[in-house]
């Protein structure tokens, strides 16, 4: 028996049951607890998202749901001085954006927390790519914790009981934008 061929067998393996035990914790996440899946902007809308916004130099952006941090890391070219939060409550997307900070050696800040559970009061921009339940959800929570001229921008999944001040449409792609 030749130890290379079992040694990449097992490598094989395991990257199959990181890859399993993954979906299996989406399916459960996404079917049972309400979650959004770990599926990531369009690059070519979140370019457009951020030709539109207008922050102050010292603002603050936080990304709701960030997985990997896309929209924080595009942010950070346009506002390198803003301060950038993602919150990511799924083990396996933070840890990839934990992994792309450490080598892009980025100052965005992506932490482990349940979005319901964080305050949103420091926050200039949200910016979410959730679910229809989750936006149902969030919409209390911003009227509640959001400051004035807060500014949220929703790709896909408008909020039920706040009109848009304007959509982008781009094909099946919807953004939405909103201020209190």
């Amino acid at each position: 028996m030749n130890y290379l061929s079992l040694g990449i067998q097992i490598i094989i393996m395991l990257l199959f049951i990181v890859f399993a035990v993954f979906f299996l914790v989406q399916f459960y996440n996404i079917v049972f607890r309400g979650y959004a899946p770990f599926i990531s902007s369009k690059k070519k809308i979140i370019k457009k998202i951020i030709e539109k916004l207008d922050l102050k130099e010292d603002g603050v952006i936080y990304e709701l749901g960030c997985g990997s941090a896309g929209f924080l890391r595009a942010a950070r070219e346009k506002f390198p001085k803003a301060r950038l939060v993602g919150f990511e409550y799924s083990f396996l997307p933070y840890v990839i954006a934990q992994i792309q900070n450490s080598l892009s050696k980025s100052k965005i800040i992506v932490r482990k927390e349940n979005i319901f559970k964080i305050s949103l009061n420091e926050a200039d921009v949200l910016y979410c790519y959730l679910n229809i339940l989750t936006m149902k959800r969030l919409e209390d929570k911003i009227k509640a914790e959001g400051k004035p001229g807060l500014k949220i921008i929703s790709y896909q999944f408008p909020l039920p009981n706040i009109k848009a001040g304007e959509i982008l449409e781009d094909g099946k792609d919807k953004v939405y934008f909103y201020s209190l």
